[in-house]
């Protein structure tokens, strides 16, 4: 698949001083449970080291800039280090990531309802839709991968709108921004049900989005769409599914970390080749969006 124009996969990698700063950092919550108070003082520990903290702005600087960044040399196994280094970028969350911090993904889970643990393709989309606001940021630590495939594939949201307005014009790209479209709410503070959302919007300069394809294709079954906004959505799944030169590909390695912006940005994974996966998913905010700050 071809990258972005212009988009080069530079990589952050933690230097072993930096390890060794984090395993530090750790230590002050040795004998806690992760909760809120361990996990803020693992956030104001880490954000007193000068490398560690202008790391966490260069993480937070990419995703802004390309949806996503890659950071290598994590110590993925360890959850305090793992904790301390992503609170410099986001605030964790375990509600809507199954209720727990790490949330370990591996072809070898039984739950064939849920794509994520099993070896099949997983096609781009968003996380946690079924939240009243979806995460801001999505975290994949790789403890191994599989021996062949299972490759991410990041799309910013800013290269849909513009597909989508280069195939269907200001017409379709508008009606993706109108709030018609069914997603299931199963949110701690809003309750269960379906919620009617737009699928991509202008926020500022920048686009925000929200996609399941799967979930849409179901739910628009039940709650039928008007003339305009079908043909948006399928303007919309055509550019999901062959996103041409706005797609980024990366394959993780052992203690590699992928952090991604989860409303700007659309995910996906190649299908797993043989080989035992595993990666630990974390969920968050924002640290910019303070009314969101649920552990």
């Amino acid at each position: 698949m071809s990258t972005r124009e212009g988009s080069i996969l530079s990589e952050i990698c933690l230097s072993e001083a930096d390890r060794r700063e984090l395993a530090e950092v750790a230590s002050v919550v040795v004998g806690w449970s992760l909760d809120g108070p361990s996990i803020e003082a693992l956030r104001e520990r880490a954000g007193q080291s000068e490398s560690l903290r202008s790391i966490g702005l260069d993480v937070r600087r990419r995703m802004r800039e390309d949806g996503f960044a890659l950071v290598k040399n994590v110590p993925c196994s360890e959850d305090a280090e793992l904790v301390a280094f992503l609170g410099l970028i986001a605030i964790p969350s375990a509600p809507g990531n199954g209720d727990t911090l790490f949330f370990d993904i591996s072809p070898s889970s039984s739950r064939s309802d849920d794509v994520s643990g099993t070896s099949a393709e997983f096609p781009l989309h968003t996380d946690s839709t079924f939240f009243s606001v979806p995460h801001d940021v999505l975290a994949l630590a790789c403890v191994r991968n599989s021996d062949s495939g299972g490759e991410s594939i990041i799309v910013r949201a800013a290269d849909v709108a513009d597909r989508v307005r280069a195939i269907g014009g200001a017409d379709a790209l508008a009606a993706l921004g109108d709030q018609v479209y069914p997603f299931y709410l199963r949110d701690p503070l809003f309750g269960h049900g379906i919620q009617l959302v737009p699928i991509l919007v202008a926020d500022g300069d920048e686009w925000c989005i929200r996609y399941r394809g799967d979930i849409l294709a179901k739910l628009t079954e039940r709650f039928e769409l008007d003339e305009v906004h079908r043909h948006a959505l399928s303007v919309l799944n055509q550019v999901v599914a062959e996103p041409e030169s706005g797609a980024v590909q990366v394959r993780l390695e052992t203690d590699d970390l992928i952090i991604v912006d989860n409303r700007r940005a659309l995910h996906a994974r190649t299908a797993l080749g043989p080989g035992e996966r595993r990666l630990r998913r974390m969920k968050g905010y924002s640290l910019d969006n303070s009314a969101w700050r649920i552990i």
